[in-house]
């Protein structure tokens, strides 16, 4: 029998877990990881289990992931990770600041030649490919996914079976030929452009900041 009491509690650890997440995954602190509303659960849960697995985040070199492994030791069981997931997924996504540049055109040719068949046409994603949707990444999140996949530092663990597909599929990728795709999904299918605060402090109708 559930008790108020027991309510409370669930109630707490819920709003503790989210706010935990939201030091560095929201918008309100000074942010270092991605903005993850209105992700998919299915790939949140599993990017979560394989923290907590040990399949990401042991690798010391790669700063950022290497802080949510230490970070996602506060999540107890699988129950709090599908919470935490489905948490996320039900928030409206944010707007983001577009934050790289490329040739839109031949990002265009590249993601339908080399992506679209494993993420959709329109970056909606594919779960029976289990490939993820893009069209919430922010652009300088992506671009550095893409780097750690081609590099080495993401998908080199022997059970990571999506991370060794994308790390195999990046290879040989150019800088330049990674900043058109990814500035190509973002301005197509993206987050709705966020004005930085260079922008927003610039006066109307001036060509300098000041």
């Amino acid at each position: 029998m559930i008790t108020k009491t027991m309510e409370k509690r669930s109630l707490a650890r819920s709003k503790e877990l989210v706010q935990g997440c939201q030091v560095c995954h929201g918008i309100k602190e000074a942010q270092r990881g991605p903005i993850l509303d209105g992700m998919e659960y299915w790939y949140l849960y599993d990017q979560l289990q394989k923290f907590r697995s040990g399949i990401r985040g042991q690798n010391p070199e790669n700063r950022s992931e290497h802080l949510m492994g230490i970070g996602v030791k506060k999540i107890n069981n699988d129950l709090e990770s599908a919470y935490l997931a489905d948490w996320f997924a039900r928030q409206t996504p944010k707007p983001a600041v577009r934050t790289v540049q490329g040739d839109l055109e031949r990002g265009k040719l590249f993601y339908e030649a080399r992506c679209a068949s494993c993420h959709g046409e329109k970056a909606e994603g594919n779960r029976l490919l289990a490939g993820p949707a893009l069209n919430r990444l922010e652009g300088w999140y992506f671009l550095e996914q893409m780097r750690k996949f081609r590099g080495g530092e993401r998908g080199y663990h022997l059970l990571d079976e999506t991370g060794r597909v994308m790390a195999a599929a990046s290879k040989g990728i150019s800088n330049d030929s990674l900043k058109d795709v990814v500035a190509y999904v973002v301005d197509a299918f993206g987050p709705e452009d966020e004005p930085s605060l260079r922008d927003r402090m610039v006066p109307a109708k001036s060509e300098k900041p000041f």
